[in-house]
């Protein structure tokens, strides 16, 4: 239970370097995804460039529906390379964020468990009934929460595994990009 200024001073710090980790860590996520949009841009104008003199260079109908059919796939590949790219960065970032949200609530939830021993300890005789009452209702809140949480990750843990499974999948070998071509 608070009963100082110097705890209610404690927990408002421990929130505010709560926060600052959150912003920090959302910034850093931000950082990446802005270098990793930086550099598909100039990868994507160098490209475009490079292809737009091919074209010029090209002197007949075969020479450009070879020029076509070369050109896909590679952009295809670049494609899917940023996509796991900003799927990385989010997963990292989402999992930071995550690891100082759950550290917040547990260190709230033991303050709150504090806070119901301190009550029962003062608490009127004839009220432990009610006391175990809230101690039950915030063992089952905790435990509720747990389990979400963990059919949460199981979720993320199978989106994942999928995600890899068709990466997998639909990146063509370089024998199947020759025989298409």
């Amino acid at each position: 239970m608070i009963t100082s200024v110097d705890q209610i001073t404690a927990m408002h710090k421990a929130n505010v370097e709560s926060m600052q980790a959150l912003a920090a860590r959302s910034m850093a996520g931000l950082e990446k995804l802005a270098e990793l949009q930086m550099a598909a841009a100039k990868s994507t104008f160098e490209d475009a460039s490079e292809q737009m003199k091919a074209l010029f260079a090209v002197k007949d109908i075969k020479e450009f529906t070879e020029m076509a059919n070369t050109a896909a796939q590679p952009a295809a590949d670049k494609v899917s390379a940023y996509a796991q790219h900003v799927y990385a960065i989010a997963t990292e970032t989402g999992s930071e964020i995550t690891k100082i949200v759950e550290k917040h609530l547990a260190d709230g939830n033991q303050q709150l468990h504090s806070a119901i021993d301190a009550m029962a300890k003062t608490a009127p005789a004839g009220t432990e009934g009610m006391v175990a009452i809230v101690k039950q209702a915030v063992t089952a809140a905790s435990s509720a929460f747990d389990q979400v949480n963990r059919a949460a990750r199981q979720a993320v843990d199978m989106t994942e595994a999928n995600i890899a499974s068709v990466a997998k999948t639909a990146a063509p070998t370089p024998s199947k990009a020759r025989k298409a071509a």
